[in-house]
């Protein structure tokens, strides 16, 4: 991809889950899988947001956990994704 080519959050999470989870590796293992298509959703943001995380710079890990009092990585995907945008906003 271009750099500058995604601009807000909800791009870079779709180019990701798109990249890393296609629709055809979906599909399979939804006939095989007993989870739900919302735990199936909520497993894919939490490895798309450890991923993110893990890609971080050490310092840009040392402000996200900062801002986190130390516990991102104990935080629900929503309050992970809350001081994500909230880091990206104020970058």
């Amino acid at each position: 991809m271009r750099p500058g080519s995604i601009r807000a959050w909800d791009e870079m999470q779709q180019q990701f889950l798109k990249k890393f989870f296609p629709s055809h590796r979906k599909n399979s293992s939804k006939d095989k899988s007993s989870l739900s298509l919302k735990n199936q959703e909520k497993h894919f943001t939490n490895v798309g947001i450890s991923h993110f995380y893990e890609g971080l710079t050490p310092r840009d890990r040392q402000m996200v956990e900062l801002m986190c009092n130390g516990t991102f990585e104990d935080k629900d995907p929503n309050e992970a994704m809350e001081y994500l945008d909230l880091l990206a906003e104020n970058a």
